[in-house]
Parts: structure tokens; C-alpha cells; sequence
């Protein structure tokens, strides 16, 4: 019996400056030394991941694009990752509106 490999079921594709921006953001959380759950490890094991099996490819119009996979887990790391980058002044409370919706039901 043939051991098939698993591809990743999640898919992304982003112009090349979205990618650049992604890359970065991991490169900053991993040389930020977040300790928690072990944020700045899991940042640089994405972005290796993203720098040796992504996939570079030009469309018709010569726009640079970048294919990304991750298996669900790495998705979550992913906006996890995203989520420690965002600035926590000015944000709405938008718990607080999901909450009042759930109550209306």
C-alpha cells in the first residue's frame, strides 16, 4: 500500500506585496521572543514554510502571485499570528456587539 501525501486543503493566493507583508509580519514575531504558546517558534516555522513550498506564478496581465497552502492547524497559527501584530488602541469592542446580536435572537 502506497503512502499518498497529504496535501494542504487551506489555499491563499496573494500578490507579491501581500506575501512580502505575511513574510515580514512572521519575521517579527519570531525575532520578537514571544513566549507565549510559543508564538515566535511557531512564526518562524511558517515563514520557512512559506519561503521553500509556496508557489510563485505570473498571470496573463504579468501580475506576480504567490500560491500558499496550510493544513488547517497551520491557518489558525496563521491569523493567531496576525492577531499579535494588531495595535490594541482604538479597537472596537466588537464583543460586545457580537453579544447584543446573540441576545436579539
Amino acid at each position: 500500500m502506497s503512502h499518498e501525501k497529504r496535501k494542504p486543503s487551506v489555499q491563499l493566493t496573494l500578490d507579491k506585496s501581500l506575501f512580502n507583508k505575511l513574510v515580514s509580519i512572521l519575521e517579527l514575531n519570531s525575532q520578537a521572543n514571544i513566549n507565549d504558546e510559543n508564538l515566535s517558534s511557531i512564526a518562524e516555522k511558517l515563514k520557512k514554510k512559506m519561503l521553500t513550498y509556496s508557489v510563485p506564478r505570473i498571470n496573463d496581465s504579468d501580475t506576480e502571485f504567490v500560491d500558499v497552502r496550510y493544513f488547517p492547524n497551520e491557518a489558525s497559527d496563521m491569523i493567531w499570528q496576525l492577531l499579535v501584530r494588531i495595535e490594541q488602541e482604538n479597537i472596537e469592542d466588537y464583543y460586545s456587539i457580537l453579544i447584543n446580536n446573540r441576545e436579539k435572537k
